[in-house]
């Protein structure tokens, strides 16, 4: 685990630095103004601001701490002496804990090796979610490729009939060019040749065959634009923050959750243009993109209840919308109840029957999006209508300024 110390003395850095050497890995900023900066820049466990720096920050404390809780999970205050005031005010400030400088050792490993311990199983809880969510699509996805290598197998298999009729023709033809450079009578081999193509049904083939070859193609591209759509989901190839195209990374988890949406619902896609490359964890987001996704196709689904012959409509929406990028994931579903609107991102709450999920897919996409990349997520629903879930996601990695607008991480609507 990484920990940032700010603003300790020279001297009791190297003590700090060999009470958490059993735990973590320590970066040390004596410059108050750039806790903020340098949390942006760098993802820690645990933060530990030395109390005397508060009254030199540019910004107050009681601003900075909710910018530093988007990004830390245990922000800690150390105060010189045992000062109930001090204490007092640190608590009312948010922070997580306070220590005493001269009696901090034990007591703040045990705080750290909880954290990490938290740490350690939401990283678990996480990648648990995903493997939830490729096992469930594995099926889906093996239909969607079943289905193209089908029609490439079928085509495949008349091509290869056709190819003998074909032949025929072929050789007859050859014959005949044998026959005239001979000199002899062609009457008799342009019967054959006349029967050859009449057996063959050449009118049939010369339109079929083309078309054959154009449906094994487009065969061929279809699987192949699957699989790298599941490559490029499940792999995206980085794990820090990246520019990073939201089109694209929509497209390819559309694709991907084809088989849970196709019977019940049809997707539109609309994409600003304006919207420049936004800086997040692709694989993270790929998941928060696959978990709405499916859930608003579970929803339009228990709308339609026994019904086949109605859809519902998925709908998503990229903006550009300074300071941020936002995402808009639209379902024409049952809705929400509005008693279960403040409670859908609680861990381990679902509405859906037993057996048919876990409660973790909101909660882990409120803690990717907002702790994460420091966006918020919001929801807007009506019973009977559908729901709308709104993310944004900040357009630069660091907006630390003091101009910044303040963040409700998570807004709920009905």
């Amino acid at each position: 685990m990484q920990t940032l110390l700010v603003d300790f003395d020279e001297g009791r850095v190297d003590t700090w630095r060999h009470i958490l050497a059993s735990v973590s890995d320590v970066t040390v900023i004596d410059q108050c103004d750039n806790i903020a900066r340098k949390a942006a820049q760098q993802r820690f466990s645990a933060i530990i601001i030395n109390n005397r720096c508060l009254a030199r920050l540019a910004i107050a404390a009681d601003q900075l701490l909710p910018r530093l809780h988007l990004k830390c999970p245990w922000v800690a205050c150390v105060v010189q002496q045992e000062n109930p005031i001090q204490v007092a005010s640190a608590y009312s400030l948010g922070f997580d804990d306070c220590f005493f400088e001269d009696s901090v050792d034990d007591e703040i490993l045990v705080k750290l090796r909880r954290v990490q311990l938290f740490e350690n199983l939401s990283r678990q809880l996480e990648r648990a979610q995903k493997l939830e969510s490729i096992g469930e699509l594995a099926a889906g996805i093996a239909h969607e490729i079943n289905t193209p290598i089908q029609y490439v197998g079928d085509n495949t298999r008349f091509i290869q009939s056709a190819y003998v009729d074909l032949e025929a023709v072929l050789r007859n033809c050859q014959a005949l060019l044998e026959m005239a450079d001979q000199g002899n009578d062609l009457a008799p081999m342009v019967t054959t040749l006349r029967q050859a193509v009449e057996d063959a049904d050449a009118d049939y083939l010369c339109e079929e065959i083309p078309a054959a070859i154009r449906q094994t193609l487009e065969g061929v591209d279809r699987v192949a634009n699957i699989v790298r759509a599941m490559k490029e989901f499940a792999h995206p190839g980085v794990s820090d923050m990246t520019p990073t195209d939201l089109s694209k990374a929509i497209e390819n988890t559309v694709m991907v959750a084809r088989n849970e949406w196709k019977y019940v619902a049809d997707t539109e896609t609309k994409f600003d243009p304006e919207l420049p490359a936004v800086p997040c964890l692709p694989g993270e987001l790929n998941q928060v993109l696959l978990n709405m996704i499916v859930n608003a196709s579970h929803a339009i689904g228990e709308s339609l209840g026994e019904s086949t012959s109605q859809k519902g409509k998925i709908t998503i929406e990229t903006k550009f919308a300074p300071p941020f990028a936002e995402i808009r994931i639209s379902d024409t579903g049952a809705g929400i109840p509005a008693a279960n609107l403040e409670r859908i991102f609680a861990p381990f709450f679902t509405t859906k029957a037993v057996g048919k999920g876990t409660g973790q897919g909101l909660a882990i996409a409120r803690a990717v999006i907002v702790e994460k990349h420091g966006g918020t997520i919001g929801v807007e629903s009506a019973v009977g209508k559908g729901t709308t879930f709104t993310i944004r996601l900040p357009l630069e990695m660091a907006p630390n300024d003091a101009n910044t607008p303040e963040l409700n991480p998570t807004e709920v609507r009905v």
